[in-house]
This record gives structure tokens, sequence and C-alpha cells, in this order.
């Protein structure tokens, strides 16, 4: 189990984690600590202005990432339980101040500090051993932000197969997008449950008992299809998993 002592982290909880489920913000600093990170809260960060910007609110989106880039300008490592926030602020922050110059490189000078937790661990950190115990059969969701937008997918299965009781088991089409989409679910209901159904399918279809996740989002919508339709399998956020804790997203 690697440890790497001296790295400070400071902790992105994002929106979702923090008004719905902060037992993923306190799983992500018991996994950062128990390699000896030491993780600050800045506790004037804001949302990161993803749900403004998908909605073509550029306006909004800016000041948000403004203050964004204000809070962490000054943070040697920004870790986040989240790929789709990760990537708002790695992918798009470049976008919104590309004609503002001094924005602008305060923008790469943030979004090259940024990284998913499971990212930081294996990447930064060098982590393969978790060192932390979850009993059950599991499977991955890629999330379409985490997979596609930063690249990011060798590095959660390298930390789920490490765990011990964990029996990992692929998924087929487990890049194919849940249906949430943020704003898309709310403007395109119908087809983002018909997204859902499929996603779900091939969930089954590996007998597992828990589907796992770097985006709360994502298991938010498959999480909330499974409830209603009274399936044997609990989505659970990675973070949750690599710190061996129990809770749940419903």
């Amino acid at each position: 189990m690697a440890q790497k002592r001296g790295i400070s982290v400071s902790l992105f909880s994002t929106c979702l984690a923090d008004t719905f489920f902060p037992s993923v913000c306190f799983a992500t600093v018991a996994v950062l600590e128990r390699f000896g990170v030491d993780v600050r809260v800045p506790l004037s960060q804001t949302c990161c202005g993803q749900p403004a910007f998908n909605s073509g609110n550029r306006k909004e989106a800016r000041r948000m990432a403004a203050k964004f880039l204000s809070v962490f300008q000054g943070e040697e490592h920004i870790v986040t339980p989240s790929g789709s926030c990760a990537a708002m602020v790695k992918h798009e922050y470049p976008v919104l101040f590309r004609d503002e110059p001094r924005m602008l490189s305060l923008a790469y000078h943030v979004a090259g500090r940024v990284f998913e937790l499971s990212q930081f661990l294996v990447d930064v950190l060098g982590v393969d051993d978790p060192g932390s115990t979850y009993r059950g059969k599991v499977t991955y969701h890629d999330s379409c932000h985490l997979k596609r937008g930063l690249g990011v997918a060798d590095a959660p299965r390298t930390l789920l197969k490490a765990i011990r009781g964990v029996e990992f088991v692929e998924m087929e089409e487990s890049d194919r997008c849940c249906g949430f989409g943020g704003v898309f679910s709310v403007k395109y209901p119908h087809i983002s449950c018909r997204m859902a159904d499929r996603k779900i399918e091939r969930i089954l279809e590996t007998g597992a008992q828990v589907v796992t996740s770097g985006d709360i989002g994502c298991l938010m919508n498959i999480g909330g299809t499974i409830s209603r339709s009274g399936y044997p399998v609990r989505a659970v956020h990675i973070a949750e998993i690599l710190a061996g804790s129990e809770g749940a997203v419903p």
C-alpha cells in the first residue's frame, strides 16, 4: 500500500455530495487521510457552474467559475469525488474565459491541479491497494465525463479489484450513458428513462449486488430507477466502497 506523506489536498465536495450525500465527502476524506494526505475543506466553495453552463447561461457560469478559481487558486491539489465536476473545471473553464487573458491563465493553472478521486489515488499517490474491505459482487459504470472527458477508466478498476472481499465483474456497455446528463434528464425525461432502463439491464446481467461509479449524478439516476423497480442491487459511490463504509446512494 503506497503512502505519500506531506501532500496537501483541498476537497471540492460538489453540490450533489454536499447537499444530498455528505457520506461521500466523509468517505473521500477518510480514504485520502489513510494515505497520509492532509485534507482541507474550503468553506467558501460553491457550485462549479456546470448546471448553468449546460443550460446555456454562460454569464452565470462565468460568475460561479470565477468564484471557484478564487477559492482554489492557491491549493496544491484539488480532489473531488466527481468526474463530471472535475471535467467542467479542466475543460470548460478555459472556454468560459477564452477572451479574458488573466482569467484564462488562472483557469489553466487551477485546472492542472484538479483530480477525480480514483485518478488522484492511482496517478498521483501511486496507490494500487486501497487497504480496505468491502463484501460483495461489484460492477462498475463508466460515467461519460470521467471516461470520455478525463480519460479515466483504469484507475477505478485497479482500486476496486484490489479491495478485499470484492468480487469485481464487468458489465456489457459499461461506458454507455445512463441517461442522467444533468439537465438532459430534465429536458428529455422519456429518453433518459429508456437509457437508464438499458443500463440497469446490463447491471442485472452481471449478478452484481452493487453498482458503483465516480459520479453521484449517475448513481442517483441509476439508483432511483433501481429503487422504484425493486431490483436487488444497490448504487454506491466508489469513495464509500474504498472507505469500506456501507452507505448506499438510494
